[in-house]
């Protein structure tokens, strides 16, 4: 447990290596905010583990017992999730996904589920060929820590991408919606582990799931509803601003007393936030609704930018944790890793093409199998499957859980990186488009520019 002189001192070490790797990626080699943090983070953790094999480089104990003691998992999920997801949904109304609301539906639920199934098989398969013992529903696991996609990525990646609004929000949609769906699949299936093979039963588990969904988005619903009472009547701007933090954390923190999903929440009173606004503008109801959604979309903004730097360059120093030269040498990380990336890839194309068949009226008259091998490509991972298979260390057998955490980074690596850095340049190739621009120019604003999308 921290006291408040490590958390300042964690804080000021993780906000200083932001600023200046933020920095030099400004100056130099100029990748994306998010995708440069990751790259930094990576090469600098490379070199500390360099420098101290060759014994060059000498750390202070006192950090080392700060990162041992430091949980990523918690440090997520019960920490800055919920208000990472808000504050990107907040940008979206409910009426922005009307138009595709059974696609996102179909993506961020059968594609899930499907990219699950399809990954723990061959999984579980490549288990037989390397003689390493993985049971069914370990792989079960493992897909469904890596078969959702990142939000985070999604809304501040693919957003600078250059991607038309519709298909945008499309991503932007399964992206908020089906890692809800990812964590309540991966919490059924660590519960049936911990049982026996006798309490396994496809109904109790799609009954088990159905109930931490729609239950979250109901307590979602609800609390909203109540908190959004103050924010429309309260005439002190800062008081608003307090109620939607208010919103989140009791939504979150009463999903996950519950059991339910808290990230579904979360993702619920962001989006009713949205509409409420919304409908406050347009009926005039507050004389300086326009002062009070600056201050509101320049509050989030600020929280966004600041936890997302934190969470990209932590997905690139989590390589420490990664590396481990006791039990896994570094040919085998590469061919794990290959594999893993290999197997996500062909079970999101699968996800994907299931997903799609429920829909005939495809984004930007793009082909259906163009389409979806643009989602695929599209599909970015990040810190949530970081956290979720770190928190299986207690749960699954020290060879099981450093593989598993071996393909997961593997996984995030590359689809942040190279995908992300690639997504735009596939946009265009698959679109047939050789001109594209950014759909939501808002997104060319400064940091403190409101969100436009909230205003339609």
């Amino acid at each position: 447990m921290f006291n408040f002189d490590e958390l300042l001192i964690l804080f000021s070490g993780l906000l200083l290596l932001v600023v200046v790797f933020s920095f030099i990626n400004e100056k130099t080699i100029k990748l994306p905010y998010e995708i440069g943090l990751v790259v930094f983070g990576f090469a600098f953790t490379v070199m500390v583990i360099c420098g101290r094999a060759m014994n060059v480089v000498q750390i202070p104990e006192e950090f080392y017992n700060l990162y041992r003691e430091f949980n990523f998992n918690d440090f997520l999920f019960h920490g800055v999730l919920c208000f990472m997801l808000f504050s990107g949904a907040s940008r979206i109304k409910f009426s922005d996904f009307s138009k595709d609301k059974y696609l996102i539906g179909s993506m961020a639920i059968v594609s899930t589920i499907v990219s699950t199934v399809i990954y723990g098989l061959l999984l579980w398969g490549l288990g037989f060929i390397i003689h390493v013992n993985i049971s069914l529903l370990e792989a079960l696991i493992l897909g469904s820590i890596v078969a959702p996609t990142d939000p985070i990525s999604a809304m501040s990646i693919l957003a600078k991408a250059g991607l038309s609004k519709r298909l945008g929000l499309i991503i932007e949609g399964e992206a908020l919606f089906n890692d809800g769906v990812a964590v309540a699949i991966f919490a059924t299936l660590i519960s049936t582990l911990k049982h026996t093979a006798e309490d396994i039963s496809i109904i109790s588990f799609i009954i088990e799931l159905s109930a931490e969904v729609l239950g979250a988005a109901l307590i979602g619903f609800v609390i909203s509803f109540l908190f959004f009472k103050i924010f429309k009547h309260s005439k002190d701007p800062y008081i608003k601003i307090f109620s939607s933090i208010l919103t989140v954390m009791i939504a979150y923190l009463i999903c996950n007393y519950l059991g339910f999903s808290g990230p579904i929440a979360a993702v619920i009173c962001g989006l009713y936030y949205a509409t409420g606004i919304s409908r406050i503008q347009k009926q005039n109801r507050c004389e300086l609704i326009h002062e009070v959604r600056d201050l509101f979309y320049s509050f989030w903004s600020v929280i966004d930018n600041l936890l997302n730097g934190v969470l990209f360059l932590l997905v690139g120093l989590l390589f420490i944790s990664i590396r481990n030269f006791n039990t896994l040498p570094i040919i085998m990380i590469i061919i794990i890793g290959s594999g893993a990336i290999f197997f996500n890839t062909v079970s999101r194309m699968a996800g994907v093409s299931t997903a799609l068949l429920f829909t005939r009226n495809l984004p930007d008259d793009m082909k259906r199998m163009k389409l979806a091998a643009f989602l695929t490509w599209g599909g970015l991972k990040g810190g949530l499957c970081l956290a979720l298979i770190m928190g299986t260390n207690n749960v699954l057998s020290p060879q099981i859980y450093n593989l598993f955490l071996v393909s997961t980074y593997a996984i995030v690596l590359f689809t942040t990186v190279f995908q992300g850095l690639t997504v735009g340049k596939a946009y265009k190739m698959l679109n047939n488009k050789k001109e594209f621009r950014l759909a939501d120019k808002s997104l060319k604003k400064p940091l403190f520019a409101t969100a436009d999308r909230a205003d339609r």
